[in-house]
């Protein structure tokens, strides 16, 4: 019956959504300006100019702060290294050197009371560039040339990033469009091979684990149908293998997420998840369902963390339902049946018209009646959520057939019971078996 079970939750093909692969190239810069008052409190600053000036290529992007002092420009690029700059009337202009937006989406500023000034980027590099006068004398030969050689340090280090940006700015998007090229084509070996080689260049980049996770999931998916189908061991092992890859990138793009979200903690809203957020972790998510469904080795418990951490997010209610009937499934396969049973009754008190929820707990109860011994009550209750599934699902919908053969299925292991429950003769010398 067990097998039976699962078999019947594998009947349904496979598939996997591409219309959620993360094809953005640019970030959105965001962040405060206040001005410091006499009395040492601070004030939002209406009409601010904050000034992106792209060190590596020649660019500049700006923003301008509101009444609440807020400024964003939704439109900086994926890669680069930016000095920002800020200039306010009554105010002195302040900037930020050597800022990735990419890791650092929000930058905040105070400012000292001043004349309204405004800094070009030479006037900002030559105020770096000029040794500092009127604190200590040159005289100290020593003190000198350590501060020079700190200077001629610095130097080399931005140069360096410099270079790097501009390798960077040249070949990351061209590599994320042709990733995205090959995924959309289904061409899902190319797609893996050019989201690796930016994962080479700029690791730091979630996009590119996340996008892998999506291209190895779906070649995944291709693969188990097609194993299935014929029967073969091998094919189903390999697809396996994409599935747990495809998991462990997607671990990889969230945890990405979440170290550049941290560095802008103070600024962000307390338990809210933007857009991004949500798409990073129903991918992980989805990646995880897989997995387990496929039997793919992976992290039961963190499979079912990253569910539930996607439930929490999704604003969606329709989504957020159905993912509840994914963590049911992911406890089934993880061998938690009376955690899959528990979730889903929970999901049925809520919404009794649930379809995957009816299914499941109909399959996760007959998986506990082979556990805990043909108890007439469980079965009785498994046939009669699977049967309820039938009666309300539509013709063609996913499970509908398998459905039905497991109510078959326990309606002849009720009859059964009973007649071992009732038949209390000894087996005939014919030698034929007792039902």
């Amino acid at each position: 019956m067990r097998s039976k079970i699962l078999l019947n939750l594998f009947a349904a093909a496979l598939v996997v959504a591409l219309s959620a692969v993360a094809s953005a190239q640019v970030v959105t810069a965001k962040g405060n300006v206040m001005l410091k008052q006499a009395d040492g409190t601070t004030v939002p600053v209406q009409g601010a100019v904050i000034k992106f000036y792209r060190t590596d290529i020649n660019q500049t992007f700006e923003a301008k702060t509101d009444k609440r002092g807020e400024y964003v420009n939704v439109g900086i690029p994926l890669v680069g290294i930016f000095t920002i700059a800020v200039s306010a009337p009554g105010a002195r202009p302040d900037y930020i050197p050597n800022v990735k937006i990419s890791q650092h989406t929000d930058n905040n500023f105070t400012l000292e009371p001043g004349d309204g000034a405004v800094l070009t980027l030479e006037q900002i590099k030559a105020a770096r560039m000029a040794a500092p006068t009127g604190a200590v004398s040159p005289a100290n030969t020593a003190e000198a040339k350590k501060k020079a050689d700190a200077m001629a340090a610095e130097r080399a280090r931005v140069e360096a990033e410099n270079a790097k940006a501009t390798e960077l700015n040249v070949k990351l998007p061209d590599i994320l469009k042709a990733g995205n090229a090959a995924l959309m084509a289904k061409n899902y070996d190319e797609a893996v091979t050019q989201y690796n080689q930016g994962i080479q260049l700029d690791p730091t980049q979630g996009v590119f684990h996340r996008n892998k996770a999506v291209a190895l999931r779906a070649r995944a998916v291709d693969k188990f149908n097609a194993a299935m189908k014929a029967k073969d061991q091998a094919g189903k092992d390999a697809a396996r293998a994409d599935f747990q890859a495809s998991a462990e990138s997607a671990e990889k793009a969230v945890a990405i997420l979440r170290q550049n979200a941290s560095k802008n903690a103070a600024s962000a809203p307390t338990g809210a998840a933007n857009s991004e957020e949500v798409g990073y972790l129903s991918d992980r998510a989805e990646s995880y369902r897989l997995a387990l469904q496929t039997s793919a080795q992976v992290d039961t418990n963190a499979a079912a963390t990253a569910i539930e951490e996607y439930i929490n997010v999704e604003p969606d209610a329709v989504k957020k339902d159905k993912a509840q009937s994914s963590l049911g499934d992911a406890l089934f396969f993880a061998g938690k049946i009376d955690e899959s049973v528990a979730k889903f009754r929970e999901i049925l008190a809520k919404n009794p018209n649930n379809l995957d929820a009816m299914y499941g707990l109909g399959i996760a109860l007959a998986a506990k009646v082979m556990d805990a011994s043909k108890d007439a009550a469980l079965i009785t209750e498994a046939r009669d959520s699977l049967q309820q599934f039938v009666n309300k699902a539509p013709e063609g919908y996913p499970r509908k057939q398998e459905a039905l053969e497991s109510v078959k299925y326990l309606d002849d292991t009720m009859k059964t019971a009973a007649i071992k429950s009732t038949d209390t003769t000894k087996p005939k010398a014919t030698g034929r078996k007792k039902p």
